[in-house]
């Protein structure tokens, strides 16, 4: 990945972690997330947005959280 083609967002964000194929960082103003992949695209995920995109995510792969006994990675 080429952060240098991102400075601009890279100057308005703090740095938190990176996975294998993600850079993830935060906006200083506002708190929204910035997480950018190892082929340039990246996704802007507003503060008020973060629970209701990461929980479809969760209950995707591992069931609603409500359930008793939640299943593995479907």
């Amino acid at each position: 990945m080429n952060i240098d083609n991102f400075q601009e967002l890279i100057d308005l964000t703090d740095y938190l972690a990176t996975s294998n194929e993600y850079l993830i960082r935060k906006f200083t103003e506002g708190g929204n997330y910035l997480i950018i992949d190892t082929y340039g695209d990246f996704l802007i995920i507003e503060r008020d947005e973060v629970d209701t995109v990461f929980s479809t995510i969760w209950n995707d792969l591992y069931g609603p959280i409500s359930e008793e006994i939640p299943h593995t990675l479907n």
